[in-house]
């Protein structure tokens, strides 16, 4: 029941309060220390029935060249059932961090799935960047500095025998904090943002197929429209190998949006899940 209110207390701030703020960052800045505050409800609210969890790994990208290392933690509880089905749900509040030297983020989410293959996570992420992306034209379009991005993410998980898919549908709200408030790139979609503050919708397809112990096959699409209908998209493939709690994954895409040439790319994963999640594996 704490999980249901503290939803409903991050609509009503939104709607009545982030009026107040002036400029998109202030108010994007407002609404991540608001998460992290609703994140501390859930988080003392799981109490004696949370467990942790803890991974890390990387992941890089050809075109547009990117990569980061990553590191995950979080605490979860069970709302209903058991982990022994599919039948069971759970919440959960977690940070993830990322960075490449030069570029380092933090994210401060919160999970509530009411089934564990179908429910939502809501959070806030502060992106510091202090070099010029190689991938992009830093001159025309802001590279540096703080930004933040703040979404609503939903998520459906279906498998049959040795099929699987899933699918996930995120609406990210951006702002930057540069005085002058000039356009920035989004180096993920690669679209760029109005540094007065921008939004984009991204969705996320994958269906594979287990034909092996630990092998799996994948092919996937990600596509995301800024607020001005500039588009990108990433149709890829991925051969995934499981061994226990480590999973490496290498393939391959096509990169299209309106910075960059449509192009291919290889692409790169690695995991090592420490402590599991209450998340459907």
């Amino acid at each position: 029941m704490s999980q249901f209110w503290c939803g409903q207390l991050f609509v009503v701030f939104r709607k009545k309060y982030s009026s107040c703020f002036k400029g998109a960052a202030l108010r994007n800045q407002a609404t991540t220390f608001v998460m992290f505050v609703l994140a501390s409800m859930v988080f003392f609210s799981l109490g004696v029935h949370a467990s942790g969890d803890l991974k890390i790994g990387g992941s890089t990208r050809s075109y547009p060249l990117s990569g980061v290392a990553e590191v995950e933690a979080g605490l979860g509880g069970l709302l209903w059932g058991t982990t022994a089905s599919p039948w069971y749900g759970y919440s959960r509040v977690y940070f993830w961090g990322a960075s490449a030297a030069t570029y380092n983020s933090g994210e401060v989410a919160i999970e509530i799935f009411p089934l564990s293959f179908l429910g939502l996570r809501a959070g806030g992420e502060s992106i510091q960047n202090d070099s010029a992306y190689s991938a992009y034209d830093c001159i025309e379009v802001q590279c540096l500095g703080r930004f933040y991005r703040n979404f609503l993410e939903s998520e459906l998980s279906l498998g049959a025998g040795r099929l699987f898919l899933q699918g996930r549908w995120r609406r990210e709200l951006w702002a930057s904090s540069h005085k002058e408030k000039t356009d920035f790139v989004d180096p993920t979609s690669g679209l760029i943002m109005d540094g007065q503050g921008d939004a984009q919708t991204v969705y996320q397809g994958v269906v594979g197929v287990k034909f092996a112990t630990g092998w799996s096959a994948i092919v996937g699409l990600r596509y995301a429209r800024n607020n001005e209908g500039e588009e990108s998209r990433f149709p890829h493939a991925l051969l995934r190998f499981q061994w226990g709690s480590l999973t490496l994954g290498l393939g391959g895409g096509v990169f299209d949006s309106p910075l960059k040439v449509k192009a291919g790319s290889a692409i790169g994963l690695l995991r090592w899940e420490i402590w599991p999640s209450l998340a459907l594996k």
